[in-house]
C-alpha cells in the first residue's frame, strides 16, 4: 500500500495545527529520504484541514519494515536535569544549553569589539559579514530558552524520551506507519478525517508488547504548543471547579514539538522578561521554498523588538525574505512556482496567509497566554517581473527604517505604530492615510530636535505602493497640478523645517499642523476648497514676498520656491470632482506625497 497524499485537520485554528502539520512533513521528509531520496511536498490549505501531496508515492509497508530512527528535537541539557536525562545515549541527542547560551555571549562579545559598520551590517541581515565573526548563535537558541523553564522543562523531556525510546527498541517503522495511517487521505486523495482513536488503539498495542506504561499515551498539552488550551476548567460537563490541563495524544505534541522547531520563531521582547512567538500559516507552499524563505526570514530578523515592532517586522522581513528567494528561483528550475512572468504573477500572501501570534506574559517560573492573534500578509504585493521585485524590496526597506524610528514607551509613537500594523496586515488604504496624516505631525514635531533629522516617506516609492493597493491612484498622483500643490505643502513643512534648523535660512515660514487641518476639512468639498485656496494664497504671498526682500541677484546662495498656478488649482479640483466626494482621498494624498522626500528631484536635504 502506498500513498502520497495526507490529510491534517484543523481541531483548534491557532498555530498548533501549522506546527503539527509542519512536524509531521519532517517525519515524511525523512520516510522519503529513505525510500526514493529527496521528495518534494507541497502543503495547502483546504479550510477544515491542510493536505500534503508528495510528488511521489510513500509505501507505507515498506515504511513500517524498514523506517529507521531520526532525531526530531533533542534533549535539553540543563544545570538542574542533567543527572535526570537518559545515559548510554549518542551526544548527538543533546544540546547543552549552558553551552549554547555561552556561544551567544561569545558571539555578541565579539560582535561588540569590531567597527560600527560590521555590526550594522549584522543587525541588517547581511550574510557576507558572518564570515568575519564567529560561530554565529545556534537558530535554535530562543527555542531552548523559551523550553527551559521548571514547567515547560519536564514535558518536554518527556516527550523526547518517549520518541527516543522507540527508536532505542526497534519500533520506528511501527510507528511512523502509525502516523502515515492516521494522517493518510481515502484511496482516491480525497478528504477523510484522521482518525486518531485508531492511532491510539494501534500505540496501546505497541505499548503493551514492549511493556511500556499505557498512561503515558495521553501527556499535558503545554501552552507553548498549544496557545489556546491553558489550565483552567475544561470539561465538558464540569461538575466542580478544580483547574485541570488538558491533555493530548502524546504523539501529536510530539509532532508539534518538532514542527516548532521547522517554523517555529519566538524571541523575548526588548526591556522585558515577556515574549512572542510566531507561525506561519501556509497557503499552499512546498517544503524546499519554505525552508529557503525561513533562512532568509532568520538573517533579517536578529534582533529583539519591543512587542508592536515585532509584528510589523515580521510581516515586513518576511516580504524582504520572500521576495529575495523569488528573485533567486528564476534561476533555479526546482522552484517552479516562484516563477513569475508577464501573465503570471507571484503573490506572496497566496503561498503564507500571515502569522499566528501568542503573546506570553512571563509570571516567574511559567508563562501565561495573554493574547492571540493573526496578522495577515498583504495581499498587494505582487511581482510579475524582476524590476517589480527591487521596487518592492525598495519599499519594505524604507518602511522598515520608518518604523525603527518609533519607541513604544511614549504615547504619540505607539500609536503610529498600531496605525501601520493596521495597515500593513490590511489590503486597503485607509489605515495607511490614517497612520500618514499623524505621522505628518510626528514628522514635524521630532524635526525641530536636535539630531539626524527623521526618516520620511519618498514619493517615488509612495507612488508604487499606493498604485499597487490601487491602480486608478496613478491618474490622480501623476497630475501636474496634484503633484505641484503637493510640492508646495512640502516646501512649507518639512523643507522649510530643515533649511530653518540644517542652514538657519528663515525665510519661509513653517506651517505647523497643515496636513491635519487639510484632512480635517477634507469631509465636506466646500471647506476643503477654501482650507486650500487659503494655503496656496498665503504661500504665493510668501514667494513673492522672500523674493521682493532677497532678490536672486543679490542672493545667489538661496534656492527659491516654484509658485502654484491656477492651472494646478483648476486640475485638483477637477481630481476631486472625478474621484473623491466628499474630497477626503485627494486631502490624504496630498499629505502624504506633501510630507515625503522628493528624491526625484534631489531636493536639497537629500542632497545634504
Amino acid at each position: 500500500m502506498s500513498n502520497n497524499h495526507f490529510i491534517i485537520d484543523k481541531i483548534t485554528g491557532t498555530f498548533a495545527d501549522d506546527l503539527l502539520a509542519a512536524g509531521f512533513m519532517a517525519v515524511l521528509d525523512n520516510l522519503y529520504r529513505r525510500q526514493v531520496g529527496i521528495a518534494n511536498m507541497t502543503q495547502v490549505d483546504c479550510g477544515h484541514y491542510y493536505q500534503i501531496m508528495a510528488d511521489a508515492p510513500l509505501d507505507l509497508e515498506k515504511v513500517q519494515r524498514e523506517a529507521e530512527f531520526f532525531i526530531g528535537a533533542r534533549f535539553l541539557r540543563t544545570e538542574g536535569n542533567k543527572d535526570k536525562l537518559p545515559t548510554g545515549l549518542p551526544e548527538a541527542y543533546f544540546v547543552d544549553y549552558k553551552e549554547k547560551r555561552d556561544e551567544r555571549n561569545a558571539f555578541f562579545d565579539a560582535l561588540n569589539t569590531l567597527e560600527k559598520t560590521v555590526s550594522k551590517a549584522y543587525w541588517r541581515g547581511d550574510e557576507e559579514v558572518l564570515a568575519y565573526l564567529p560561530t554565529p548563535p545556534d537558530r535554535h537558541y530562543d527555542i531552548y530558552r523559551m523550553m527551559n523553564s521548571p514547567t515547560t522543562l519536564i514535558g518536554y523531556t518527556r516527550l523526547v524520551n518517549q520518541w527516543v525510546q522507540v527508536g532505542e527498541s526497534g519500533r520506528t517503522g511501527d510507528v511512523c506507519y502509525l502516523l502515515c495511517q492516521m494522517f493518510s487521505s481515502d484511496a482516491d486523495g480525497r478528504y477523510q478525517p484522521n482518525d486518531v482513536a485508531a492511532a491510539v488503539a494501534a500505540w496501546k498495542d505497541i505499548a503493551k508488547t514492549e511493556q511500556w506504561p499505557l498512561n503515558d499515551t495521553i501527556t499535558t498539552a503545554s501552552q507553548v504548543l498549544n496557545p489556546a488550551q491553558g489550565k483552567g476548567v475544561n470539561r465538558p460537563k464540569p461538575d466542580g471547579v478544580s483547574p485541570t490541563n488538558l491533555s493530548g495524544f502524546w504523539l501529536l505534541e510530539w509532532l508539534k514539538l518538532v514542527g516548532f522547531y521547522q517554523i517555529g520563531l519566538t524571541a523575548v521582547l526588548r526591556d522585558s522578561s515577556d515574549r512572542k512567538t510566531y507561525v506561519p500559516a501556509a497557503g499552499r507552499m512546498t517544503i524546499r521554498t519554505r525552508e529557503q524563505i525561513d533562512i532568509r526570514f532568520r538573517n533579517l530578523t536578529r534582533a529583539n523588538e519591543s512587542a508592536t515592532r515585532a509584528d510589523i517586522l515580521t510581516v515586513l522581513q518576511y516580504l524582504r525574505a520572500f521576495i529575495r528567494v523569488t528573485r533567486e528561483a528564476q534561476e533555479q528550475p526546482d522552484m517552479p512556482q516562484l516563477r513569475f512572468s508577464r501573465h503570471r504573477s507571484v503573490r506572496p500572501a497566496d503561498f503564507i496567509h500571515g502569522f499566528h501570534v501568542a503573546f506570553y506574559k512571563n509570571l516567574g517560573n511559567a508563562a501565561a497566554v495573554m493574547n492571540m492573534a493573526f496578522l495577515n500578509l498583504p495581499g498587494w504585493v505582487q511581482i510579475h517581473n524582476a524590476d517589480e521585485a527591487q521596487q518592492f524590496l525598495d519599499i519594505l526597506d524604507e518602511h522598515a527604517g520608518i518604523v525603527r524610528q518609533f519607541a513604544e514607551n511614549k504615547g504619540d509613537e505607539l500609536d503610529l505604530l498600531g496605525q501601520y500594523r493596521d495597515f500593513v496586515v490590511a489590503d486597503n488604504l485607509d489605515p495607511f492615510f490614517e497612520f500618514n496624516t499623524a505621522y505628518s505631525s510626528w514628522l514635524i514635531s521630532a524635526g525641530e530636535k536636535p539630531g539626524f533629522p527623521p526618516r520620511k516617506f519618498s514619493t517615488h516609492n509612495l507612488r508604487r505602493l499606493l498604485v499597487s493597493v490601487q491602480h486608478d491612484l496613478s491618474d490622480i498622483v501623476e497630475s501636474p497640478g496634484f503633484i505641484n500643490i503637493a510640492r508646495a505643502i512640502r516646501e512649507s513643512t518639512v523643507r522649510a523645517q530643515y533649511r530653518k534648523n540644517q542652514k538657519n535660512d528663515k525665510r519661509y515660514t513653517v506651517r505647523y499642523g497643515l496636513g491635519r487641518d487639510l484632512v480635517r476639512k477634507a469631509y465636506h468639498r466646500e471647506e476643503f476648497v477654501a482650507a486650500l485656496s487659503e494655503f496656496l494664497l498665503t504661500y504665493n504671498a510668501e514667494n513673492a514676498q522672500v523674493l521682493e526682500r532677497y532678490p536672486k541677484d543679490k542672493y545667489p546662495q538661496y534656492k527659491y520656491r516654484w509658485d502654484v498656478q491656477t492651472g494646478d488649482i483648476k486640475d485638483i479640483l477637477s481630481l476631486i470632482d472625478k474621484y473623491s466626494n466628499p474630497p477626503d482621498l485627494i486631502a490624504k494624498l496630498l499629505v502624504a506625497y506633501g510630507y515625503a522626500s522628493d528624491y526625484q528631484a534631489k531636493s536639497e536635504e537629500e542632497a545634504e
